[in-house]
């Protein structure tokens, strides 16, 4: 039978790698979601489109495609 301290160590360090491993998720999470994103937007105002809605819906391949196409003409 364990102890009172052994449990609270055991939950402790339960609450340690579970925090690491969250953490470790904010970086790949980061690359494959988030930062299209950020490049799409850049890219549409350049364009003269809406460019985050490329990044949301399609990611990376909405940022080869948005950096494919020609700037619009703008309407007066």
């Amino acid at each position: 039978m364990r102890d009172e301290a052994t449990v609270q160590a055991l939950v402790v360090f339960g609450g340690v790698v579970l925090a690491a491993w969250n953490m470790s998720l904010a970086v790949p999470i980061g690359l494959l979601y988030l930062l299209p994103i950020v490049i799409a937007i850049e890219l549409g105002k350049s364009r003269h489109r809406t460019g985050w809605m490329w990044g949301v819906f399609l990611g990376w391949l909405g940022v080869l495609i948005l950096a494919c196409m020609r700037a619009q003409a703008r309407t007066a």
